[in-house]
């Protein structure tokens, strides 16, 4: 037995509880979590449909591809190419319809808001109310009136002209983008690695300036054409045929992309309009270009630290291997549970969110709380009335003594024979469990289980020194579990005092007789535990002991303090023993 429950019953009964502090429950009343729904039973409710429902994010992919068909067109709606003009009139009635269709579907497509899903109608057309519903009815305002003056304005050159420059305000509806790429960016630090999102985001800087570079073109080629002052324009002074669509198109950009970089080219400005035109480029490219040139710096400067530790690990590896003259088919293994670990993306640990450490401590006591609480309870042992008149020692626990683990395919979480210091729960996934039998035992055949969520394991370690008796490896998938520190434990049980002391002590003299009386009967024991049946057993024995302990120090107590007193017992009614015996039951069975 460990130290701190080597203490005797009647000194354990004298053991007073710490109150130090108290957390207020204000902060953890609230049944909400992280991802949980939120509905309401208005009529619209059963047509709500989930922020990762396949028909949103159908919609949404088609939006996207709306969104990049715009950006690549409308500006090209600058350069005569009868056909092509003819057949976007055509094609702008389907991406009118399709924006149309958008604007309702904000009331049924539900959204993840501040860690919850919304899926509330009222809460959801109030949110696109405040967001994107004024800037979806300007553009599609704009839409209407350009429709309308096409229809009214059908003849003459000029008013042509005029009507395409006046579509170029429909690139209002870029401004879509900033939600689409937050939706981006949100998966790619889901599902692709650092290596990937690294790749993707220098890929991702170079569309941009491509598509502002085509926006700035297609504007620049439309000046020349269609703004010419006293017979002069650059596309004159260079001698260009405008009507052949990739000649033009061609000097455009190369234009557009001499602005951004410290390029030459023979096509400059011919007027006042060009050259005003011309100015705000350049201040635009400045600030574009440096900041797209420091982010891909830091990008690439990025991945070739990490291609530089990565190879740096490997010949590191290989090098042990050489200097050893091990075996290449341990090395092929090795390396291929090293290949295995980059594949699985694992949660974030607590230890790795930089902004805690500003956070109070009372709040971090909270979180401890919701997050291992559950846990806690797995371990099946405690008295119901525990969770009331203990509350301080289960945050305590929570707060102080656990730990969390993580272990990814191929890796151990423990071995057999090794010292154990912590007793596990797991919070998610499944680990492969193997045991061989001693040499003493009468079984010899090889345990071999799967733990599962809520397992408990190497429950003994809290009361004994306790080594591992068999290994535990996770095979398929990433396994989350915690670790709660024995020693730790015995502190906080021995520091908090009182009844639950008492049950604790009891419950674990009773589990480490009972696993001795095992192993002298050569009955194979494993990290597992023991059966449930056998483990209820020991629980309902430990809280009879313990109820039975307490009302006998109860009643000590009442006796020494009348004898101390005598003059109190003639103002009080004395008690005989079948009503002290008949209080014994009524507390063992509210206990029970």
């Amino acid at each position: 037995m460990r130290k701190a429950w080597t203490v005797g019953l009647q000194e354990a009964s004298m053991i007073n509880r710490n109150r130090n502090y108290r957390v207020s429950n204000a902060g953890s009343s609230s049944t909400m979590r992280m991802n949980d729904i939120l509905k309401d039973p208005s009529i619209l409710q059963p047509f709500v449909l989930g922020p990762r429902n396949g028909i949103q994010l159908l919609w949404s992919f088609v939006g996207s591809i709306f969104i990049l068909w715009d950006l690549v067109t409308i500006p090209l709606e600058m350069y005569d190419i009868p056909k092509f003009l003819a057949f976007l009139e055509v094609f702008g009635y389907v991406t009118f319809g399709f924006w149309i269709l958008d604007m309702p579907t904000h009331l049924i497509f539900g959204r993840e808001i501040n860690g919850k899903v919304e899926l509330r109608p009222w809460k959801l057309a109030r949110e696109y109310l405040y967001s994107w519903f004024f800037l979806d009815l300007l553009v599609i305002s704009i839409d209407v009136g350009l429709m309308l003056l096409q229809e009214a304005m059908s003849g003459g050159w000029r008013s042509a002209r005029f009507l395409r420059t006046l579509r170029l305000l429909r690139l209002l509806r870029l401004l879509r983008v900033a939600k689409l790429q937050q939706q981006l960016t949100l998966l790619a630090n889901r599902f692709l690695s650092a290596h990937a999102f690294m790749v993707m985001k220098v890929v991702a800087g170079l569309l941009m300036i491509l598509a502002i570079n085509h926006i700035i073109a297609c504007c620049w080629f439309g000046i020349g054409s269609h703004a010419e002052v006293d017979g002069k324009s650059w596309i004159l002074r260079s001698d260009l045929n405008k009507d052949d669509f990739a000649e033009a198109y061609a000097a455009s950009i190369h234009w557009a992309l001499t602005q951004f970089t410290p390029a030459t080219n023979n096509i400059a400005p011919d007027n006042a309009v060009e050259r005003f035109f011309a100015v705000w480029v350049i201040l635009l490219a400045m600030g574009v270009f440096s900041s797209f040139i420091s982010s891909i710096t830091s990008t690439v400067s990025s991945l070739r630290t990490y291609r530089q530790e990565q190879s740096k690990k490997q010949s590191q590896l290989l090098r042990f291997f050489n200097e050893r003259n091990l075996s290449t088919d341990l090395y092929s293994r090795v390396q291929e549970v090293v290949r295995r670990q980059g594949l699985f993306e694992v949660r974030l640990k607590e230890t790795e969110v930089t902004l805690f450490s500003g956070v109070p401590q009372r709040l971090l006591i909270l979180m401890h709380e919701e997050m291992f609480l559950p846990s806690v309870n797995a371990l099946g042992f405690w008295p119901m009335w525990s969770h009331f008149e203990d509350q301080n020692f289960f945050r305590d626990v929570c707060h102080i003594a656990i730990k969390e683990h993580v272990v990814t395919p191929g890796q151990d979480a423990f071995m057999p024979g090794t010292d154990c210091q912590e007793v596990y729960v797991i919070q998610s996934g499944t680990m492969q469990y193997s045991a061989k039998p001693r040499a003493s035992s009468r079984n010899y055949e090889t345990v071999r289980e799967v733990a599962k969520e809520a397992d408990v394991l190497c429950m003994p370690c809290f009361w004994a020194d306790w080594h591992h008796r068999g290994r535990m490896t996770a095979e398929n998938a990433a396994c989350y579990y915690i670790g709660v520190h024995a020693e730790c434990f015995c502190n906080l049980a021995t520091k908090n005092g009182g009844p639950l002391w008492q049950f604790l002590q009891i419950f674990g003299i009773l589990l480490v007789g009972h696993i001795e009386g095992m192993d002298e009967e050569h009955t194979l024991m494993t990290d597992l535990g023991l059966p449930e049946e056998e483990f209820a057993k020991l629980t309902l024995r430990a809280q009879e002991f313990a109820c039975t302990v307490r009302d006998n120090h109860k009643l000590d107590v009442h006796s020494q303090t009348n004898a101390l007193n005598p003059l109190k017992n003639l103002t009080k009614p004395s008690f005989s023993r079948s009503s002290t015996q008949g209080t014994q039951s009524e507390i063992l069975q509210c206990r029970m």
